[in-house]
């Protein structure tokens, strides 16, 4: 297996470890390849992956790239899965296009880890019959109830980057909680982008609501845990920016299996990570008035949250890392037989 990274921290790492983690529960010896590589890489990839029956890489330029060169001539199974933005941007420069299709069309099997991923894959290059299978997750380790909490607040897990749209989302926040005067809001992610955590916090000041919201960083697995179970509702407003996007949303699985009701955009791979009126709401992106009615619909009508946080449990059952694994081994035993 071929991966950026293989850290629970972000969603691709997270990806690439429950894979490796369900193939091997499975019985199969992996080897695994990660970091930034790049063309250099290729010859001792190549070493790497003679004695492999399958090749499986994570994600478009440059492990798509690698691991094709690296195969030319040992004709190894090679399975590329589209992650999201890296599968797709590279497509639009005219420099790397021609190799990244070229790499997609040299696969045994490509899956897609979301509806819309595949579709702006397609956009560009022409490919047959390309699978799609969602992230899963660990159901022991993500599925506990909720808990009680003296604070009415709403929850947002993601690097503070521009194309998470948190620029969205605190003035939905700020309109919410005009007719939730309690509400708070608490955002877990990475504050490395220090330009758009400024202009974050100026936005909030701006709207009066900087003491009512908690930038956080740097948590444990187990301190998100107590946020998930005692939030009341999971928010994040991605949004589409240079083709970069959100590829699937793990983290709305991780909120569901808490039992919190969600809102999220359309038109990215959050409409794959949610079920639209079933357990929460994908409204347009950059729309804050939307966002903000459906924060405050889902808050102030308890029959409905009740009934959206029950169809939480159950699509984070659903989508499981084990039923994902599942999948992919399906496609290892397709790729593989004589």
């Amino acid at each position: 297996i071929l991966t950026n990274n293989t850290d629970y921290g972000n969603g691709g790492g997270r990806l690439s470890a429950d894979l490796i983690s369900g193939i091997k529960a499975a019985g199969h010896e992996v080897q695994v390849e990660q970091g930034d590589l790049s063309l250099f890489s290729i010859f001792s990839i190549r070493k790497r992956i003679k004695a492999c029956d399958i090749v499986h890489v994570m994600d478009g330029y440059p492990y798509a790239v690698i691991a094709a060169l690296a195969n030319l001539g040992l004709r190894k199974k090679l399975l590329i899965t589209l992650v999201g933005t890296y599968s797709v941007a590279p497509l639009h420069n005219v420099k790397m296009a021609w190799l990244l299709r070229w790499a997609y069309r040299s696969a045994d099997a490509v899956a897609s880890i979301s509806s819309y991923t595949r579709q702006e894959v397609l956009k560009k290059v022409e490919l047959k019959n390309i699978a799609i299978i969602t992230p899963g997750i660990d159901l022991p380790q993500f599925l506990r109830p909720h808990i009680a909490s003296s604070e009415n607040f709403i929850l947002s897990v993601g690097a503070l980057k521009y194309r998470k749209g948190y620029h969205i989302s605190i003035p939905a926040f700020a309109r919410a909680k005009k007719q939730i005067p309690d509400l708070r809001y608490k955002i877990v992610g990475s504050q490395s982008d220090v330009n758009y955590f400024n202009r974050l916090k100026e936005t909030a000041q701006e709207l009066k609501v900087e003491h009512d919201i908690d930038f956080l960083t740097d948590l444990t697995d187990g301190e998100l845990g107590k946020l998930y179970q005692r939030a009341r509702l999971f928010l994040l407003t991605s949004i589409n920016h240079n083709h970069h996007f959100e590829g699937f949303g793990i983290v709305f699985l991780e909120a569901a299996a808490k039992g919190l009701p969600v809102v999220g955009t359309r038109g990215n791979g959050i409409e794959d990570a949610l079920k639209d009126g079933y357990n929460g709401y994908a409204v347009a992106q950059n729309d804050i008035e939307a966002t903000a009615q459906k924060t405050v619909e889902i808050l102030g009508n308890q029959s409905q949250y009740q009934n959206f946080s029950r169809n939480s449990i159950d699509w984070a059952r659903e989508n499981s890392q084990e039923n994902s694994t599942a999948k992919y081994l399906e496609i290892y035993r397709k790729v593989f037989s004589p």
